[in-house]
């Protein structure tokens, strides 16, 4: 049991660093940065749309890499990118410079995120699986709330600190999960030939790359909208996202539950649908319960979608298909995700406004939800023929 308890930590550790924090500390970075100069909100958000793009690099070259290179090699390796990416951001050399490290960090962080898993499943025994990847997805939750506790402290200090604080701890927790990886990984099988790729796979990858667009305003925006856009300033803006945090520890081990007793078709469609209604919420009130119900629930599902997905794609797939319709499924959303991030770019610039951003990504889920409910029907007709 305790090398169970290693190898869940050590993908908590990949996904923490990988996305919890080289990608979800920017967002109560952001009014710190527009506040100090170092970009306008249209460039903040620029910064955030290559990260995107990033993963969008990452989530395609992922499983090629794993299996060329071997996986550990790469988590290792992945881990380091992120955290040298988030320390030089330390220094302000201007946009660009700042887009190529938000960049880097995004492909790291998609290697983490698709290659931890699978690569920590097949060490360890069937019945611990379900336990490993709630624990494994976890760690995003677990990132989201380190930043917005920390980092509200730090970039009081400046901004420069507070990218430092973020390299550093960064740096310490590579370097306490180098050694906690397996030894040596199981090579990754290459996609089968005759993977299944039914009608209802691809309309739940299509209502799974919706959530890439949905989850924006809140992954990228909700700090800046408290702080900025409500004028409550950074203390408040990092309050609502260690909600969102909060809501994204809890979400994978609540999906779990709620697969088991549905299954993960529906419980994906579920989580979509009420996904959107929380997008949604802060246009009917900016008040804190409704908000900070909003940034729990939102938190929640997105880790918990990611869950669920990736449970939608094992069952349609097959054990030999499940890697590559994973896969599929990642960069199918993160493409999704990098034009939804440029595209919101744009929104918001010419809007100079929060509210239809909230608007857009509850629109999308709400699509995404009908597709969800479409490939149920589908499914339904598939298994009575």
């Amino acid at each position: 049991m305790a090398g169970v308890w290693r190898l869940a930590m050590a993908g908590l550790a990949g996904t923490l660093l990988g996305v919890g924090l080289g990608r979800f500390a920017y967002t109560p970075l952001l009014p710190a940065l527009i506040g100090e100069g170092w970009v306008d909100a249209a460039g903040g958000a620029l910064l955030g749309a290559a990260n995107l793009t990033g993963y969008l690099l990452g989530a395609v070259t992922a499983a090629r890499t794993g299996r060329v290179l071997g996986p550990v090699p790469v988590l290792r390796a992945a881990m380091l990118v992120v955290a040298v990416s988030l320390l030089a951001c330390a220094w302000n050399f201007g946009l660009v410079w700042l887009g190529v490290w938000r960049f880097l960090a995004g492909v790291g962080g998609a290697m983490l995120m698709i290659l931890a898993a699978p690569t920590l499943m097949a060490q360890v025994p069937v019945e611990k699986k379900p336990l490993v990847a709630g624990i494994v997805f976890s760690g995003i939750g677990a990132g989201v709330m380190v930043s917005g506790t920390l980092l509200p402290w730090l970039a009081g200090h400046g901004a420069s600190i507070a990218w430092a604080g973020l390299g550093v701890l960064s740096l310490a927790v590579t370097g306490w999960a180098w050694a906690q990886w397996p030894p040596t990984g199981r090579p990754l099988a290459a996609a089968a030939a005759g993977a299944k790729r039914s009608w209802p796979l691809w309309l739940f990858t299509l209502a799974y790359a919706t959530d890439g667009m949905g989850f924006i305003p809140h992954t990228l925006f909700l700090s800046d909208y408290v702080a900025r856009g409500l004028g409550q300033g950074l203390a408040m803006g990092g309050a609502y996202w260690f909600v969102f945090g909060l809501g994204a520890v809890a979400g994978p081990l609540l999906v779990s539950r709620l697969a088991r007793l549905i299954g993960f078709a529906p419980a994906l469609t579920l989580a979509l649908a009420v996904k959107a209604v929380a997008v949604a919420l802060p246009l009917l009130s900016s008040a804190p319960l409704p908000l900070g119900l909003s940034a729990f629930t939102v938190g929640a599902l997105t880790p918990g979608c990611v869950a669920l997905a990736s449970g939608v794609a094992g069952q349609l797939a097959g054990a030999t298909g499940h890697t590559a319709a994973w896969g599929r499924m990642t960069a199918i959303f993160a493409l999704l995700q990098a034009g939804g991030g440029y595209a919101l770019t744009a929104l918001f610039t010419t809007t100079g406004s929060h509210r239809p951003l909230f608007a857009a990504g509850a629109a999308v889920l709400a699509l995404g939800a009908l597709a969800g409910l479409a490939g149920q029907v589908l499914l339904k007709k598939e298994t009575t023929k």
